[in-house]
Parts: structure tokens; sequence; C-alpha cells
């Protein structure tokens, strides 16, 4: 029979051990959290414009450090890297962040130009290194920018598009190329768009059981959908299968349309 102060003595050292296992966990947590905070860090340096590697900054003038627009970038970042897998839900929630801190920015054409400007040199540096798939989650960016100025700031249209931001997220070479080519000041990417321009460009189709791979269309040949004008579809057959899940979409869209087409006017009338 263990005697009781040998007893004792076991339950202290076993009582030790556990608590030197919890510390290690606590540390090794911490570490990992550390870790993480500085992986998170370096890499919203990393994208930066100041860390750009290209000597050309393909039209962007940068913003000093702790300038409004930098501030928002890095809210963008942060917020972006830590949520969802999903690049279009991490886009939009990252553009919802920015929404409620920086309403004014939104708001202020020649600092969001400054903001796109940034993102159009990230995303040339990106086709310049071969990160295609980055360049395409910053065309998303780039899009949910515009239509938030459009849609919000600037009233030119009645609803959000999002059917560009899905296309981009998927955009072939050669429409890939050409949305940064258009954009930038420089001639930085004529040698790449000579290379991709006999790619066909390449549309999405909205029908979810599409039979086409990748539910892609050549986006010469597709479909719109006339009452709204933001489905697009790769025949008619997909328009018609998918009408019963766009029916509630469609037709909210068509009177928001209406609305704005009808406000517009009223708007016209008054200035003349």
């Amino acid at each position: 029979m263990v005697s009781r102060k040998k007893a004792k003595g076991k339950a202290r050292k076993a009582k030790k051990e556990e608590d030197k296992d919890a510390h290690d966990d606590s540390s090794a947590a911490a570490a990992q959290q550390r870790e993480q905070e500085g992986a998170l860090e370096a890499q919203m340096q990393r994208l930066l414009i100041d860390s750009l590697p290209s000597p050309c900054k393909h039209g962007f003038d940068p913003f000093p450090e702790g300038h409004t627009c930098d501030c928002l970038l890095k809210l963008y970042f942060a917020t972006y890297y830590t949520g969802s897998s999903d690049p279009a839900t991490a886009v939009l929630t990252a553009m919802r962040a920015v929404e409620d801190k920086y309403p004014e920015v939104l708001r202020d054409s020649s600092k969001m130009k400054q903001i796109l400007s940034y993102f159009l040199s990230v995303g040339t540096d990106h086709i310049l290194n071969g990160r295609d798939g980055a360049a395409r989650t910053t065309v998303a960016v780039i899009i949910m920018f515009e239509e938030f100025i459009a849609f919000s700031v600037q009233k030119t249209q009645a609803v959000l598009h999002l059917q560009k931001l899905m296309e981009m997220l998927i955009a072939d070479d050669h429409t890939l190329v050409s949305f940064f080519r258009k954009r930038i000041t420089c001639s930085c990417l004529d040698k790449k768009h000579k290379e991709v321009k006999s790619i066909k460009k390449m549309g999405y189709c909205n029908n979810d059981k599409c039979p086409l791979p990748g539910r892609k269309v050549e986006r010469s040949k597709m479909l719109y959908c006339t009452r709204c004008s933001v489905a697009y579809y790769c025949s008619r057959d997909c328009q018609k299968a998918a009408w019963s899940e766009h029916r509630e979409f469609c037709k909210e869209k068509a009177e928001r349309n209406a609305k704005f087409e009808q406000e517009m006017r009223i708007r016209d009338q008054n200035s003349m």
C-alpha cells in the first residue's frame, strides 16, 4: 500500500507536469499567433507599392505612409486575408469594412483615382511576374470599387453588375491582359498582349447547370437577359433552363432599373 506521503508527492509531481504542459501549449499558441500576425504584416507590406519589384509603377504615384489611402488599403488587405477563402466573398467583405470606416474616401473621386491606380499597378506587376491568379483577384477588386462608385457615389447605374466580377475571377489571358493594358499609362503590357491576343475572349454562363466546361462560352456569342441586362447565357436553352431561379432576381433588377431611369429623367428635366 502506497503511503499518504508518497501519494501526495506523486500528486504534486503530476500537477507540475500538467502545469508545464498547459504552459507549453499556451506558449505554442502565442508563438503561432505571433507567426500568423507577422506573416500577414509581411504579406501586406509586400503588396504595398513601395515593395513592388518592377521599376515601373505603371502610372501610379505612391502616397506617403499614414496617408488616408494608405490606411484604407491596409484595412482592406487585413480584412481580405483574414476572411473567406472564396475570393469573391473575401473581396465583398473587405469592401464592406472599407465602406464602414472610410465612406468619405470612397466618395472622393481624386482619392479613389489614386487607389484604383495602385491596384492597376499591382495587377500589372502580377501579370509581368506570372501571377495570373493574383491578377484576376486584383481585377475583381478594381471592378468592385468601380461598381460601388458608379452605383453609390456617381449614381450612374441602378444596380451593381457583379457578373463582371465573377467573369474576371475566371478570365482568359486575353481578357485579363487587355483589362490592365487599356488602363495603365505605360507600355509594359504591350509584349504580353501580343502573346495572348489570339486567345478568344470568354464569358460566363449564368445557368448553374450549363453543360459547357466551366460554364465558359465565347463572349461574342453570348446572349443576355433584355429585361434586367445583368444575366448572360451561352444559349437560349440555358436561358430558359435558368428562368425559374432567375425570375425573382430579374424582376427586382428590372424594377430598380425602371425606377432609376425615371429618376434620371426627372433630374434632367429639373436641371434644364
